[in-house]
């Protein structure tokens, strides 16, 4: 028998190099003094790689959690064994297309910037998967496309998935930051707001604020513009934010408070709330309680000493 699966999830597989900087200031400071002294070397910034992208972190974190995973990913040689090392021993379906991984450099302070090329992601449409693909993704619960801002085929790939899973198909979507390709995103949003497109929205704090903006709706604080997003566009919307998270379908919103910790790591914690608020969806939880085992997900991972997603029973005692 086929095997079916909890999430199918796709596209971006990043090797991120993580630059605990203490002080960008300082850091940027230290790179204007070499350059104007005519180049040289900042030692002593603590580095670390790990495998990264925003679908390769959600994979990893679902499985993580217990669920049958499928990921549809890209990769090159040089990138593969840091791709596959990091779901030895989970329940998750690999499939690699032969394109090259993307590379990241994140400054991490109390909030991180990254500097990407995109490389394989940048390119990522339907035209790359196969008939097994399709298969596959049929015999999934639900279809995850992420981290269309890196893709420039992330609107073709949407339109693909709708058109070839159907209307029945639920279809999550975390664009991540869109904020350099305002134009096409707004396109974006008024083919969502259409109806049928995606049924389900995922976005940070400052995200879904530039979505109103685009979009002219909005709300006196983040609850209210997490229900005018979700009527606007016809889908869930879920607002995740360092101090609360917000789900709504149109109507009513429901809400949870973040308990706040000294983060230890930044990257990657919103793809590991999306997994933890797909779980609970899946589970069947009333939204708060769903929402709170997401914040409770996003909170280990922070605090955690490596870049390793919790376990459901970490979350469940957490």
């Amino acid at each position: 028998m086929a095997r079916r699966y909890d999430v199918a999830v796709m596209h971006d597989f990043f090797v991120d190099r993580l630059v605990h900087a203490g002080s960008l200031a300082d850091l940027m400071g230290g790179i204007r003094e070499k350059a104007g002294a005519g180049g040289g070397g900042i030692h002593g910034v603590p580095q670390e790689d790990i495998r990264g992208g925003n679908a390769v972190n959600m994979a990893h974190a679902l499985a993580r959690l217990g669920l049958r995973t499928l990921l549809i990913t890209h990769s090159d040689g040089a990138h593969l064994g840091l791709l596959e090392g990091a779901f030895e021993g989970l329940d998750v379906d690999l499939r690699v297309k032969p394109v090259a991984a993307g590379l990241t450099v994140a400054l991490e302070e109390k909030v991180n910037v990254m500097l990407g090329d995109g490389g394989g992601a940048a390119d990522f449409g339907p035209r790359l998967l196969d008939p097994g693909d399709w298969d596959a993704l049929e015999r999934s619960r639900v279809v995850c496309s992420v981290n269309w801002a890196a893709n420039m085929r992330g609107t073709e790939l949407l339109l693909a998935l709708r058109r070839r899973l159907g209307k029945e198909k639920p279809i999550f979507m975390d664009p991540a930051d869109f904020r350099d390709r305002l134009p096409e995103f707004l396109e974006l949003l008024l083919r969502i707001s259409k109806g049928g497109l995606v049924d389900w929205v995922s976005m940070n704090e400052g995200e879904a604020e530039e979505s109103a903006r685009l979009l002219k709706v909005g709300g006196s604080d983040l609850g209210a513009t997490c229900r005018a997003l979700a009527r606007r566009m016809r889908v869930v919307f879920d607002l995740h934010t360092a101090m609360r998270s917000y789900s709504s379908e149109g109507t009513e919103v429901a809400s949870a408070k973040v308990r706040l910790l000294k983060a230890k790591r930044l990257t990657g914690a919103g793809d590991v709330w999306d997994a933890g608020a797909i779980y609970g969806r899946l589970k069947g939880m009333d939204e708060a309680r769903r929402l709170a085992f997401a914040n409770r997900a996003a909170r280990l991972y922070l605090g955690s000493e490596s870049p390793q997603p919790p376990t459901l029973e970490q979350v469940e005692t957490g």
